[in-house]
């Protein structure tokens, strides 16, 4: 999905323009607790540390700046990606950044996957 799809940023998620052009909703509490499961099976953590994980994490995305095209990835059911393309007329970088920013001011943050 094209960064430009998005219609809105909240505390509660994300909404988007599909690709049939319905708006479809992100929700970040949802995406937190399949971050935290998928850290758990990633990590091996016993169910202490994945208690202890949800406690603390805010966390609902990973993101990479690294590859082509740089990407945000919620872990949304099914998961949605939003990729950055680098342009003569827009900076990708600069765009990732917006968004990872958008949503560290709602609240939440984005795992760097490098």
């Amino acid at each position: 999905m094209k960064p430009n799809r998005i219609v809105s940023i909240t505390p509660s998620g994300l909404t988007y323009q599909s690709l049939t052009d319905q708006n479809a909703f992100v929700d970040f509490e949802l995406c937190n607790q399949n971050f935290t499961q998928w850290l758990r099976v990633q990590n091996e953590l016993t169910d202490e540390e994945t208690v202890e994980l949800e406690r603390n994490t805010r966390c609902v995305a990973i993101r990479t700046a690294f590859e082509a095209p740089k990407f945000i990835e919620f872990f949304s059911e099914p998961r949605v990606r939003i990729e950055f393309e680098k342009s003569f007329f827009k900076n990708d970088y600069k765009q990732f950044r917006k968004l990872d920013f958008k949503i560290n001011e709602v609240g939440w943050k984005t795992f760097d996957m490098g």
